[in-house]
């Protein structure tokens, strides 16, 4: 049965389209069952036995039996299918390539798996691309999968596919998991068509509904962006109204990564390691404009320290443990050193720090020595004359925290800050002096005690920049 594009097909299971096509049949004289109507493919044999199950006990309320239910125990991303299908449903697996080298490694010596590979990609995109592959003409394609391919970095080839060939019916972005047993995952479902045409979107997301239009759902990077046509449009605005990237301007670059931290970080500080301590900050510490003391003391041990008796008193419990990683292994650096000890002048220079994640977008500023882990993000001058106080301001105000809540990266409702993103921000730089003084003058007074008047100034300036342009 050919299902015609425009009808608004949302959510499906094999058992509702059996129970839709059976509905329909009674056009031509009484319910019947066609085996060939359904096709499914599984790896996993107990899943086809409950699919099954459903579509049987289905077909008993309408009082048909010894129907053959067409399930096939296969792995169908290996198999070379010669049918294409009017629907195709789908709940894929999601696991990553980090963990799993072997699967993706096997994948590509398919046509297909070379073809829709891309590095650090997900298992489940192979199935989304396989799915339009065997897709009709004109046919629907409805999966549930976690949702952080709409921005990943690692799904550019899915997203340039799926954008080529068809086009989004409806998207329901749960950002949370919808299965008991597996907490974490951010889950959406969503129908596209096998066409490119321009219609309206129905969108749920975080359980508010709305339409676009469905060409609009792709930002300037190809990420998929969901957000109502009048803010789809602000954020045209503040792209259309930038002097720079963000990266343009600074350098970003991420803290310390220790390789243990129990070897490293110490809870108070030791006179006998004074020449090797500094002042150690977590993600938690930073704040709007300001950032807490340090509670914790971290002993840097980069290249150019030496081993000696004192380091190796203290560093030599942990020995085994600290020789095991990897770049120990690969001779990059000693057992005694800091896995990623970074350039330890970015530590030291005026700079900007921001947390990786983070519900609203929090970043302050420091010149003295600020030491932190990896969850911190180190924003330094990469150009001269560079006004820090300035950008602060940015980065701190409602205009960036909705280009970034829609552009950037997110996991649930935390902003994920990380350098990629980051660098793409659009910014208006002003090369009026007399406003990079006005907000400079601002962001101090925060610096110094965090009003919401005067943040109110700053979000309103730069509200102003981005979208009267």
């Amino acid at each position: 049965m050919n299902i015609n594009s425009h009808t608004n097909f949302k959510v499906y299971t094999p058992d509702y389209i059996a129970k839709e096509m059976i509905d329909k049949s009674l056009n031509i004289g009484e319910y019947c069952y066609n085996n060939l109507w359904i096709t499914g493919y599984d790896i996993d044999g107990k899943a086809l036995l409950i699919c099954k199950n459903n579509i049987l006990k289905m077909l008993k309320k309408y009082e048909i039996e010894g129907k053959k239910i067409n399930l096939v125990e296969i792995n169908s991303l290996m198999e070379e299918i010669d049918k294409t299908y009017d629907i195709i449903l789908g709940n894929p697996p999601y696991f990553g390539e980090k963990n799993n080298k072997e699967i993706f490694t096997d994948m590509k010596k398919y046509k297909f798996g070379k073809e829709n590979y891309e590095g650090k990609m997900d298992y489940a995109y192979f199935f989304i691309a396989k799915g339009i592959d065997l897709l009709k003409d004109g046919g629907i394609l409805t999966y549930i999968t976690t949702n952080y391919w709409f921005k990943a970095d690692h799904a550019k080839k899915l997203r340039e596919k799926i954008k080529k060939y068809t086009t989004f019916k409806y998207i329901n972005n749960y950002n949370r998991s919808v299965f008991e047993d597996a907490v974490g995952q951010h889950n959406v479902v969503f129908t596209l068509t096998k066409e490119k045409i321009k219609g309206r979107l129905e969108v749920i997301d975080n359980k508010e509904k709305y339409y676009i239009d469905s060409d609009k759902i792709y930002n300037y990077k190809d990420k998929i962006i969901l957000a109502e046509n009048e803010d789809l449009e602000r954020l045209d605005r503040v792209y259309n109204g930038r002097t720079h990237f963000l990266g343009e301007l600074l350098n970003i670059n991420q803290g310390i990564v220790s390789g243990y931290d129990r070897a490293f970080i110490f809870d108070s500080y030791d006179k006998k390691y004074s020449e090797y301590l500094k002042p150690f900050y977590k993600n938690k510490d930073i704040n709007q404009y300001s950032y807490n003391p340090n509670k914790y003391w971290i002993l840097y041990l980069d290249s150019k320290v030496a081993l000696n008796e004192k380091i190796s008193k203290h560093m030599n419990p942990y020995k085994e443990r600290l020789s095991r990683r990897r770049e120990v292994l690969k001779f990059i650096i000693n057992w005694w050193e800091l896995q990623w000890a970074r350039d330890e002048k970015i530590f030291n220079v005026p700079k900007i720090i921001g947390r990786q994640r983070s519900k609203i977008n929090k970043f302050s500023y420091s010149e003295g020595e600020f030491y932190g882990s990896a969850d911190i993000y180190y924003l330094t001058p990469k150009v001269e004359n560079i006004n820090l106080f300035y950008i602060l301001g940015y980065l701190n105000s409602k205009v960036f925290y909705d280009w970034f809540k829609y552009n950037g990266k997110m996991k649930g409702d935390n902003l994920e800050l990380y350098a990629t993103p980051l660098k793409e921000t659009p910014i208006y730089y002003s090369a009026d002096k007399s406003e990079i003084a006005y907000i400079e003058k601002l962001v101090k007074k925060q610096i110094e005690y965090y009003d919401e008047k005067t943040q109110k100034l700053i979000d309103r300036y730069f509200l102003n920049l981005n979208y009267e342009k």
